[in-house]
């Protein structure tokens, strides 16, 4: 490994992380909820990357560190602590995150830091004025950009004292513009900070050059062993002997995690028992699914036969066969059966009678197109916990999927029950002695005033005061001073941990910070239709892509704009939409967890790690269920005697070992040649008998106290 020339920071301008309670007691001071436990290990965290890239404490500096904590953990707050103290030191810092969303989310998290370093670390000067987004091309000592990866897949000049690359994992292949300009630009920037994902949850090609971005070579070769021990579990035969495995897969492990940690910084959640709390805890929620029917088998079968006889006498037919979505709902197997209709005459005989005779049977047997036996049981579970007061979010791999999903939740969840009370007069003027203006002289929101019409307005709609009222009655029966109920009573049956009032300034504020959601804001539409539930009774919201013939009704169920920002804010506030379907698009980088702790995984893809990001949407610190005191209940349901019931059942294995093996589940594979049960308990057992070894390795990765190292 190279000399890395000293970065040139003094330990005591980052000294305030010595005093994690004192900024706990600021954020208190200023309404937030950090919590205690967290911030220690944060601030821990963030002297550590510190100490190892500057050389403090008598440790080597490094050219680069790779944190890679479990999502949920706050990966972007410790590296904007970090951004602030390299920043506030005069030197130049560049973000680079994977897209828009997240590259909005990057600007509010290290502008939130700016007051609480103010009152806690007032010789850093912190100013939000520092933070630049967008393409600048040439820094300022002293500023902080963030912009997106596309930035350095262009010729951009990526020249800067300290380089953060968030969700590096996402810039696959060594031949992607985005990997070469890194490569080709390492010299430019002094040090390097990764944000990604588990370590060996990443291809292994892209976690080897990673390694070589920070000086990290030197793990190449422990990596590479254990990641063929991993290959072996998974691929290998499953009548070799246990202890034989398990001894090889602990070995490696702890050979490879010896060699990272110099360079890699990782924390499990469950491996943090003085957090839990902070996080909730989950169980299994168990929702019902009938097996499917003999009719609903031959349906398939005969689909797949169909299809198979077209792709074999025409190049130009369908060639999807046994599709995953035939599994799990009819939205998509109705969408393919028109298209092989229309290409039946296409065909030559014997091939076109086999087709045709197979689609006027299937025809039969869907009738008049009965809702698929997993949506109904899923759309009942969902009902009920609705009527409790709770939201959903529920995840799909496919679009379409996720399409027919939502339009059935739709269907059979009830509209928001209108009660008597104040008429809409009443709550404008409550609501406008409520909401305070922001801004100040030096700083003031353009067209606040509108914004702020816009944001009563939505409201005083009638979903979501029907849904106000609802809570104010069941805590406060029938008040007689309106602004007084929404000042006092807390949302959600209660449970919220802030007042209806202050839910809905929160929700304002965050709605005019973002640049997306406040031109929503500004131009909500006719009758509110940009804005989530403002002119629908839908309880319901999709954000994936609709299909160009949905009706009007249908339309008013899915986003409709690009940047999903404005509907995960709203869902993350005691108003607006009770469910949220979402494809994987929404599974990193968000947070979907401060009213809501149902999770429903509606469909599966291949990979593991997809499903580990999307509980990280709601196991998030100080969520839901920890404010509650009630689990996050997680959902996998099955339809049993098809191909969806075993992807569920490997799937919920794996994840089970997914932190022991530091991300190294693989993913499922395709139906040819698909392993059996037994394998896969034969693996899990593997794991078992190396857990006590597998855990002590990964506990190895964890940050340490930088003073220790003297």
């Amino acid at each position: 490994m190279t000399a890395v020339e000293t970065l040139g920071l003094h330990a005591n301008q980052w000294q305030f992380l010595n005093a994690p309670d004192r900024y706990v007691a600021a954020s208190s001071d200023s309404g937030g909820n950090l919590a205690l436990a967290s911030t220690r290990r944060q601030f821990l965290t963030a002297r550590d990357i510190l100490a190892r890239l500057n050389g403090s404490h008598g440790i080597e500096a490094r050219h680069g560190i790779l944190l890679a904590d479990d999502v949920g953990l706050g990966k972007t707050t410790v590296a904007a602590l970090v951004a602030w103290v390299v920043a506030c030191a005069g030197k130049r810092v560049r973000i680079l995150a994977p897209n828009d969303v997240m590259a909005r989310r990057w600007v509010e998290e290290i502008r939130a830091h700016v007051p609480l370093l103010r009152k806690c670390a007032p010789r850093l000067e912190a100013d939000a004025r520092r933070v630049k987004a967008g393409r600048v091309r040439r820094l300022t000592a002293g500023t902080i950009q963030v912009a997106k990866h596309s930035y350095a897949a262009t010729d951009s000049v990526l020249d800067c004292d300290l380089l953060i690359v968030d969700e590096a994992h996402r810039a696959k292949g060594e031949g992607s513009v985005f990997a070469q300009n890194l490569h080709k630009n390492r010299k430019n920037f002094g040090r390097v900070l990764i944000l990604t994902a588990t370590p060996f949850s990443i291809d292994l090609l892209e976690l080897t050059r990673m390694l070589a971005m920070i000086d990290g070579q030197s793990a190449s070769a422990p990596v590479k062993k254990f990641s063929n021990a991993l290959d072996n579990l998974y691929s290998g035969s499953t009548t070799r002997n246990l202890d034989g495995v398990a001894e090889r897969l602990a070995e490696t492990a702890e050979a490879a995690t010896a060699a990272l940690g110099a360079f890699v910084i990782r924390h499990g959640v469950e491996d943090l028992p003085n957090e839990r709390a902070a996080f909730g805890s989950v169980a299994d929620w168990c929702i019902p699914v009938p097996s499917a029917s003999a009719m609903e088998i031959e349906l398939m079968l005969r689909f797949d036969r169909a299809l198979r006889v077209a792709k074999d006498h025409n190049a130009d037919a369908v060639r999807a066969t046994n599709d995953p979505r035939f599994h799990v709902g009819w939205g998509h197997f109705d969408d393919v059966r028109g298209q092989l209709r229309s290409e039946v005459q296409t065909l030559p005989e014997p091939a076109r009678a086999v087709v045709d005779h197979q689609l006027r049977v299937i025809g039969r047997l869907r009738g008049k197109g009965r809702a698929h036996t997993k949506m109904v049981a899923v759309g009942e579970a969902v009902r009920c916990v609705v009527e409790q007061g709770e939201k959903v979010v529920l995840f799909c791999h496919h679009h379409a999927t996720a399409r027919e999903l939502t339009a059935h939740l739709a269907s059979v969840l009830p509209e928001a029950q209108s009660k008597v009370g104040p008429d809409a007069a009443d709550w404008q003027v409550a609501w406008e002695q409520l909401i305070r203006k922001i801004g100040t002289v030096k700083e003031p929101i353009r067209n606040e005033a509108r914004l702020r019409i816009n944001f009563i307005a939505w409201l005083c709609s009638e979903q979501i005061r029907t849904k106000t009222w609802a809570w104010v009655t069941l805590t406060a029966k029938a008040p007689k001073n309106l602004v007084h109920a929404l000042d006092r009573v807390r949302p959600r049956h209660g449970n919220g941990p802030e007042t209806i009032a202050a839910a809905a300034q929160r929700l304002y504020e965050k709605l005019i910070g973002s640049p997306s959601s406040s031109r929503i804001l500004l131009d909500p539409g006719e009758d509110l239709e940009r804005l989530p539930s403002g002119n629908s009774a839908s309880r319901v919201l999709g954000i994936c892509e609709r299909k160009p013939t949905d009706n009007l009704l249908e339309q008013a169920l899915f986003l409709h704009n690009q940047q999903p920002d404005t509907a995960i804010s709203i869902f993350n506030s005691p108003f607006g939409p009770d469910v949220l379907i979402a494809t994987d698009r929404l599974s990193e980088g968000i947070d979907l967890h401060r009213y809501c702790r149902h999770l429903i995984h509606y469909e599966l893809g291949p990979s593991p790690m997809r499903i580990v990001q999307r509980n990280g949407r709601l196991r998030r610190l100080n969520n839901w269920a920890a404010v509650t005191g009630k689990p996050i209940l997680v959902a996998y349901p099955a339809f049993g005697g098809t191909r969806d019931h075993r992807v569920v059942q490997i799937m919920k294995k794996r994840i089970g070992s997914f932190s022991l093996l530091l991300g190294g589940v693989r993913d499922i594979e395709s139906e040819n040649g698909a392993d059996t049960d037994k394998d896969e308990d034969w693996r899990n057992q593997v794991v078992s008998k190396a857990k006590f070894r597998l855990k002590r390795a990964g506990g190895q990765l964890c940050s340490k106290n930088p003073s220790d190292s003297v």
